[in-house]
């Protein structure tokens, strides 16, 4: 049920975990606001026993207050709030990539992972302009790409955290073949769709228009659909223009 909240107990239990100090709880009239882009603006005050929500903005009478609900993606809107967002500048689409079992290399890549806090199977993010590609995302498709010599030097290396930055000084070959590498996945993601960005757009235009009626629920799958795309499209233009020359 997405309506619940979890809030503190009036009386923390003995175990004295986080987890087992919070409840469940219904708070009515604040589900009823609606999602705007801001900043989040809702804590729960433990002296009073009661939630405190700041307005984001002024407001006139008769006008809809907003709030903003956190730093979602619009899956996660669309899964647990049933909308999407398309002003949303946390969105975003997960990928899932992980290392192979029968890498002569797993041992090594796995240090280095683990070094930056990343496992050898993870989810992870491609972003929005101007970002395109997460740090964790990036510093894995180096790693991934890295022969003995360079992962060595990385893991004894006291600068390894610059691989989540985009501008870390690499070797030329392995900037190109982590660039190639990200070029290929994201073809491969916009390949899977049955239909393309074009194609979407249409059939929400005609939507829109009255030319041709697809339900409220379809529009919003089709309208999340189409962000989806293009933050891949956007973020494989950026790739396709780092390995120029």
């Amino acid at each position: 049920m997405t309506r619940q909240n979890a809030i503190p107990r009036s009386q923390p239990q003995p175990d004295n975990e986080q987890a087992a100090n919070l409840m469940p709880a219904l708070i009515p009239l604040w589900d009823l606001a609606n999602h705007k882009e801001g900043s989040f603006s809702s804590s729960y005050n433990i002296e009073q026993e009661r939630l405190e929500s700041c307005a984001l903005s002024d407001f006139n009478k008769g006008e809809q207050i907003f709030i903003y609900y956190g730093d979602r993606s619009n899956v996660e809107f669309l899964i647990h709030n049933g909308f999407v967002y398309p002003e949303n500048t946390k969105d975003s689409v997960t990928i899932r990539l992980g290392l192979s079992a029968s890498d002569e290399l797993l041992s090594e890549r796995t240090i280095l992972l683990e070094r930056l806090k990343i496992t050898k199977n993870f989810e992870f993010k491609i972003l929005k302009m101007p970002d395109y590609i997460s740090p964790e995302l990036l510093a894995f498709v180096r790693i991934f790409n890295m022969n003995l010599e360079q992962l060595n030097h990385w893991t004894d290396s006291e600068r390894a955290a610059d691989l989540l930055h985009m501008d870390c000084a690499l070797e030329t070959s392995l900037e190109s073949k982590t660039w190639m590498f990200l070029q290929t996945r994201l073809t491969l993601l916009l390949r899977a769709f049955p239909t393309t960005l074009e194609e979407d757009e249409t059939l929400l235009s005609n939507h829109i228009k009255g030319q041709a009626k697809l339900g409220y629920i379809k529009a919003m799958v089709v309208q999340y659909r189409i962000l989806e795309k293009r933050i891949l499209t956007n973020a494989l233009e950026y790739a396709k223009q780092r390995t120029k020359p």
